[in-house]
Formats: structure tokens, C-alpha cells, sequence
């Protein structure tokens, strides 16, 4: 691989992080909030919802990702 490709995807795996972090932050105040209002649902579904929840974002992210990164290949592709 050529230096350049590493760099830009290495910035938005940083960026992609923070983000990670803020919809864990969200994740867990969500979950908190649910069960002050809705103590009867049981743990188990509250985590596999949550799971189900990070799971989808997980992946929106990582075609994000993957669709930079082929812009990026585009891009390097063009100059050369």
C-alpha cells in the first residue's frame, strides 16, 4: 500500500472512534432512561435490544468507512 492511503483512512478511523464513543454515551443514557420508565422489561431484552441498536450502527459506520476508502482508491487512482 502506498503511505497516502494510510493516512486519510487512519484520520477517519479516529474521527470514526469519537463517533463510536458518543453513540456508546448515547446508547447508555438511552438504556438508563428506559429503565427508570420501564422497569418491567426484563435485562436480557434490554441487551439484546441495545446489542441489535450498536450492532446496526456498527455497520452503517463501517460502510462509511468503506466508501471513503474507495473514494480515497478513486481519488489516488486519478493522479497517478
Amino acid at each position: 500500500m502506498i503511505n497516502e492511503d494510510k493516512v486519510p483512512g487512519g484520520a477517519d478511523k479516529c474521527r470514526e472512534f469519537g463517533a463510536m464513543g458518543d453513540l456508546l454515551r448515547a446508547l447508555q443514557k438511552e438504556e438508563m432512561e428506559q429503565t427508570e420508565t420501564s422497569p418491567e422489561k426484563t435485562p436480557e431484552a434490554r441487551i439484546t435490544q441495545s446489542t441489535i441498536d450498536l450492532m446496526t450502527e456498527i455497520n452503517a459506520t463501517l460502510k462509511e468507512i468503506a466508501e471513503t476508502q474507495k473514494s480515497i482508491l478513486e481519488e489516488l487512482r486519478m493522479i497517478k
